[in-house]
């Protein structure tokens, strides 16, 4: 008999996101092997549970429920979905998320996959277009196993894919991979041994053969081995040395590797002696585990001399993986020479034993046999492209919270990039900018472009939006709507809800589910309580719109945040045909004007302020009717304050300073084109801080068209394009 999973598993903490999902998911099945190493759940649900938190899952039940075991869990997921799916609405809906679990299980067929193109001839069959390599051709078939697993076997729908091949398209990336490899190539020559030598010329040479030579397998491989090869080489010619009986060779290896004495042949030996194992990750060390070889930058160091003539030497390295700190007991006489090689930024690989310190008792590598200098084996991030990009984004430490590089750390880096130009836009204000420019070192250097990512308010939209002078006792539709997203160009509307006013009474209701014929998210559900099943039999938004729209006919229309609710409806209007221009008024402008004390205006926040109940808050009938409610208390309002129509009411609603303080913000980018406008900008951020700073510094749109000489204005996504215009 099946159980929910929170029963099966009662003392399971997860995250707060995933209850909801939980509380209807069934455990149909629980298995094991023999020796209870690998425990097997099977898993029912009729909501998709995501890959990455079915994995997350696996991993909190090994660690809360299995602590001091060695177990293996894995969850077996299958759904039983609602009818607004199929094969394609899935994979709409899903695609990203089979994609991540397609990457964890195999990169190269992930890349396959993602440059494929998936069209869909009917809801259940699948026209799969790869590019004719022979590496498509022989994982193919793969690839068409696990997503008729993933949407027939876990979620139970019908699928059949037709292959079908393309001839690849030759990127810019395939253009530039030459250069690329050279690229590649000269860093792994400085990297190795082969950077070490005196003739640089010889250093060249033997890169651009290797690159010539480098086929299957990486470039850095190729220097490596040949590496090996030098070193193997160089000790098959040093003599034979004569046999030593076993009471000289304990002898002798006492007297070379006594500790605190650096006694190797190797140059790069700092202390005891040498070896050539491979390092493992400090991150993987999570106990006294035994010898181990571990390789890192140093970070810090200390010497702490104590008696018998010696010091300890604590260093911490890191891989960056891990951090770890060691401790060297060594002879005052070797300490310059050791201390002189663990320098903070240098390279080295370490032998020891990996052990708890008796002291405080934190994991270290102790009885250390061997330290070496190392060359820098981190990658140094370079720009590759040909066409060097702009950046017309970027934030220093000045952006408090976001940004922590100094300006001339990111101008250098992007120097070094062979970036021509570089803007800095900080938070809010422009402290960067003497920074910046004291990092030019010529006329002929990189370029600085100064701007600044403003916290802009719209304080020019009014509280009615085409407004022609109608009269306050006219007739209103006040109207709300759920969807299922914030996006009218992707996302579907799900309900409408509204209600008629007619001198000051609410005279008519309007209610209807739309079916947006994909499924509801499961956020979207647990907001408005509308499940697919509910709107599975409603009829779709061709046919309610036009039922809504003759409900509106003649009528000024009323909403909470009102840009929101109309871009839907004339976004669906225009699809279907529709010519839709209504005047409208927004409550929230409205409430900023008429109920000035209060610091938020949240729907219901307003109801509150004026004794209106808000029941079922997110269902779009109950907010169409709070909204009237409240609507209805206004139109006195404007009255007694001898508003008597639209333009009236739009002509005091002109924002004041308190009320650009409490309007939302919108980032966008400003960039300064000449010295007038980066003098206007300065204008406009003082004024932020000073007149209209609320919570954060304020730029109202009509200041901004008083100092638009020199600016450019626009998104953060759309800077580029801005400034290049």
């Amino acid at each position: 008999m099946s159980k929910t999973f929170l029963e099966v598993f009662p003392t399971l903490k997860v995250e707060q996101g995933l209850i909801s999902l939980l509380e209807k998911a069934e455990v149909t099945k629980v298995s094991a092997n023999h020796d209870k190493s690998h425990v097997r759940i099977y898993l029912h649900a009729e909501r998709l549970i995501e890959k990455k938190q079915i994995w997350y899952l696996e991993d909190q039940i090994e660690k809360q429920l299995f602590p001091t075991k060695d177990v293996t869990i894995k969850i077996i997921e299958s759904f039983q979905l609602s009818g607004q799916y199929n094969a394609q609405t899935l994979m709409q809906v899903y695609k990203e998320r089979i994609m991540e679990e397609l990457n964890a299980y195999s990169v190269l067929e992930y890349n396959l996959l993602r440059t494929a193109t998936m069209d869909f001839e009917t809801p259940s069959k699948m026209n799969l277009t790869l590019d004719d390599t022979i590496i498509a051709k022989t994982r193919g078939q793969e690839i068409i196993e696990f997503l008729e697993k993933v949407v027939c076997e876990r979620c139970g729908m019908d699928l059949a894919i037709h292959v079908e091949y393309r001839t690849p398209q030759e990127s810019k990336y395939r253009k530039n991979a030459e250069e690329q490899i050279r690229q590649e190539v000269q860093a792994i020559v400085a990297r190795t041994s082969i950077g070490k030598r005196g003739d640089e010329q010889e250093a060249q040479e033997d890169g651009l053969l290797l690159a010539e030579k480098t086929v299957g397998g990486s470039s850095e491989d190729k220097a490596v081995a040949k590496e090996k090869q030098l070193k193997s080489a160089a000790k098959t010619a040093e003599p034979a040395k004569p046999k030593q009986n076993t009471f000289e060779k304990k002898g002798e290896f006492r007297k070379k590797y006594e500790p605190g004495s650096k006694k190797s042949d190797n140059p790069d030996v700092l202390y005891g002696r040498d070896f050539e194992e491979e390092s493992l990750d400090i991150e993987k060390i999570d106990g006294p585990i035994g010898e181990v070889v571990i390789r890192g930058k140093v970070l810090t160091l200390d010497t702490r001399e104590i008696r018998n003539e010696k010091t300890i030497i604590i260093f911490s390295m890191t891989d960056f993986t891990d951090t770890i700190v060691l401790k060297v007991f060594a002879k005052n006489e070797d300490v310059p020479a050791l201390t002189g090689g663990l320098k903070p930024g240098s390279f080295i690989k370490v032998k020891g034993v990996a052990t708890i310190d008796k002291f405080d008792s934190d994991l270290t590598i102790g009885s250390i046999v061997g330290i070496k200098k190392i060359p820098d084996f981190t990658t140094v991030r370079m720009d590759k492209s040909p066409e060097k990009r702009v950046e017309l984004h970027c934030h220093t430490k000045m952006s408090d919270m976001d940004g922590v590089s100094d300006a001339s750390d990111i101008i250098a880096r992007a120097r070094k990039w062979g970036h021509k130009a570089i803007a800095i836009t900080d938070h809010g204000d422009v402290q960067a900018f003497p920074e910046a420019n004291h990092a030019i070192k010529g006329p002929d250097d990189i370029k600085i472009i100064y701007g600044v990512e403003a916290y802009i308010v719209d304080d020019l939209k009014g509280i009615v939006t085409d407004s022609k002078g109608q009269s306050l006792d006219d007739s209103f539709v006040v109207f709300d709507i759920e969807t299922t997203g914030f996006s009218p160009e992707v996302n579907k509307i799900i309900e409408i809800g509204a209600v008629k006013v007619e001198n000051g009474k609410i005279v008519d209701r309007f209610s209807a589910f739309v079916n947006p014929e994909v499924p509801i998210p499961f956020r979207i559900e647990e907001l408005t309580h509308i499940s697919d099943d509910m709107v599975v039999d409603a009829p779709t938004i061709d046919v309610v719109l036009p039922q809504f729209l003759e409900f509106c006919e003649g009528c000024i229309m009323v909403a909470h945040n009102a840009d929101f609710d109309m871009s839907f409806i004339k976004k669906n209007a225009h699809d279907l045909g529709t010519e839709f221009a209504p005047t409208y008024i927004d409550t929230v402008a409205l409430a900023r004007f008429l109920l000035p004390a209060l610091n938020r205006f949240k729907l219901d926040t307003v109801a509150k302020a004026v004794g209106v109940t808000l029941d079922n808050h997110h269902r779009a009938v109950d907010d169409a009717a709070c909204t009237a409610e409240i609507f209805v208390k206004f139109l006195p309002m404007l009255r007694e304050r001898g508003l008597e129509d639209l333009n009236q009411v739009n002509a005091v609603g002109t924002s004041s300073v308190e009320n650009i303080m409490k309007m939302p913000t919108y980032h966008a980018i400003i960039l300064a084109t000449c010295d007038q406008g980066r003098t206007n900008l300065y204008n406009l951020v003082s004024m932020s801080h000073v007149t209209y700073f609320h919570r954060r510094p304020r730029i109202p749109k009509s200041e901004f068209i008083k100092y638009r000489d020199g600016l450019l204005l626009g998104s953060a996504c759309e800077a580029g394009e801005l400034y290049r215009a």
